[in-house]
C-alpha cells in the first residue's frame, strides 16, 4: 500500500528560525533524512495533519446505447470528458506514490528552511538598505530620525515613560545595594534593601526561564523601543557581575545567569559571546582580589541547575546528536554551584 501524505496546514514558528537555518540542507537528499525534518515538523507542530478528503471516482456521464448516431460535436464532447476523468485518475494515482509522498516531505522542508533564511537575513538586508540608502546619508542623526519618523505622540509618550522607568528602576536598585542594611531586631544588622534588589532580579530570572526556546531570536520582529530596553537591560547587568559593582554575591550571582537566560533566547552568537566575555572578565577580576577582602570562595560562581538547564535547551534546539560522554560540563560545587571561568569555557565548546 502506498504511503500517502494527508492535506496539511502549515504553521511557521517565528523562535524556530534559528533552529532551520543550521540543518544541514544536503540531507534532503536522501530519504531517511527527509523523514528526520519532516518529523521534526510535525513534533513542533508547524505541519498540521488534516483530514483525508473523500476521493471522487465518479466518471463522465456518457448516454446510453441509441440507435441514432451522434453528431461530431457530441462525440467529441464525450471524448474529452473521457479524456480528462483518465488524466484525473492518474494524477490521483502518482500522487499516491511513495515517490510523489517524499517529494511533498521534501517540498515542505524546503520550503521550512528558505522562510527561515529569508526571515532571519533577506528581512534584516532590506532593512539596512533602506537606512544606507542616498537620500539618509546625512549623519546618525539623520538615520535615528528616519527610523522613528511614523512615531505618534502616543509611542513618544510610552518611550519616554519606558526609558525613565528603567533609569529609575537601575538607579533605586544601586541606591539600595550601595546603602547600609537597617539594622535588624535586637541590633542586629538586616538585609532587607539587598533581598528586595534580589528579589527583582529572580523575578526577571523566571520571566525569561517561561518563555519558548528562542524568544527574542527574530530581531525584526521586536520593535526598537524594545531592542532599546534589551540593551540597557544588558549593559546594567554586565555591571552588575562584576565583584567591585557593590552588589552582593547573590546579586551579582543572579544577575549573571539573567544574562545567559537572555542572551539564550535571543539566540545569536553575539549575545553568547558576550556573555562568555562578560563571565572571563569576572573571573579575572576575582582573581585578582585579595584573600581577606571578600569571601572568595563564593565568588565568581552561578548557579550549576540554571546554565545546565539552558545549555541542554539550547542542544535540544539545535538538535544535537553528539554522545552526552563528550559534552564538558562544569564540575558541581556542594552548594549547587559552578564557576563562571568554567561555565564560559563549556559555552564556548558548544558555540564554536
Amino acid at each position: 500500500m502506498a504511503l500517502t501524505i494527508p492535506p496539511v496546514k502549515l504553521k511557521w514558528l517565528e523562535h524556530l528560525n534559528s533552529s532551520w537555518i543550521t540543518e544541514d540542507s544536503e540531507s534532503i537528499a536522501t530519504r531517511e533524512g527527509v523523514t528526520v525534518l519532516y518529523s521534526k515538523l510535525l513534533a513542533n507542530k508547524e505541519v498540521v495533519l488534516l483530514p483525508q478528503q473523500v476521493l471522487c471516482l465518479k466518471g463522465p456521464q456518457l448516454p446510453d446505447f441509441e440507435r441514432e448516431s451522434l453528431s461530431s460535436d457530441e462525440q467529441e464532447h464525450y471524448l474529452d470528458a473521457l479524456l480528462n476523468s483518465q488524466l484525473a485518475l492518474a494524477k490521483m494515482v502518482c500522487s499516491d506514490s511513495p515517490f510523489a509522498a517524499a517529494l511533498r516531505k521534501r517540498v515542505l522542508v524546503l520550503q521550512r528552511i528558505f522562510y527561515a533564511l529569508s526571515n532571519k537575513y533577506h528581512d534584516k538586508g532590506k532593512v539596512k538598505q533602506q537606512q544606507h540608502s542616498p537620500e539618509n546619508n546625512s549623519g546618525s542623526a539623520d538615520l535615528h530620525s528616519v527610523s522613528e519618523r511614523p512615531r505618534s505622540s502616543t509611542d513618544a509618550l510610552i518611550e519616554m515613560g519606558v526609558r525613565t522607568g528603567l533609569s529609575l528602576l537601575f538607579a533605586l536598585l544601586r541606591q539600595s545595594w550601595m546603602m547600609p542594611p537597617p539594622p535588624g531586631p535586637g541590633g542586629a544588622p538586616g538585609g532587607g534593601n539587598i533581598n528586595l534588589c534580589n528579589d527583582v532580579i529572580h523575578t526577571a530570572i523566571d520571566v525569561v526561564s517561561s518563555l519558548p526556546p528562542l524568544s527574542l531570536a527574530n530581531e525584526s520582529k521586536i520593535p526598537p523601543m524594545g531592542l532599546d530596553c534589551l540593551a540597557q537591560v544588558t549593559t546594567f547587568l554586565k555591571g552588575v557581575t562584576m565583584p567591585n559593582s557593590g552588589a552582593d554575591i547573590l546579586g551579582r550571582r543572579l544577575a549573571s545567569e539573567l544574562l545567559l537566560g537572555l542572551a539564550s533566547q535571543r539566540g545569536s552568537l553575539r549575545y553568547l559571546l558576550e556573555w562568555i566575555e562578560m563571565a572571563l572578565a569576572a573571573s579575572a577580576v576575582v582573581s585578582t582580589m585579595e584573600q581577606s577582602k571578600v569571601q572568595l570562595n563564593q565568588e565568581g560562581l552561578i548557579g550549576y541547575d540554571c546554565f545546565m538547564n539552558i545549555l541542554m535547551q539550547m542542544r535540544r534546539s539545535l538538535g544535537s546528536s553528539a554522545d552526552r560522554s563528550q559534552w564538558r560540563e562544569p564540575t558541581r560545587t556542594s552548594d549547587g554551584l559552578c564557576s563562571l571561568y568554567e561555565a564560559a569555557l563549556c559555552l564556548f565548546e558548544e558555540v564554536r
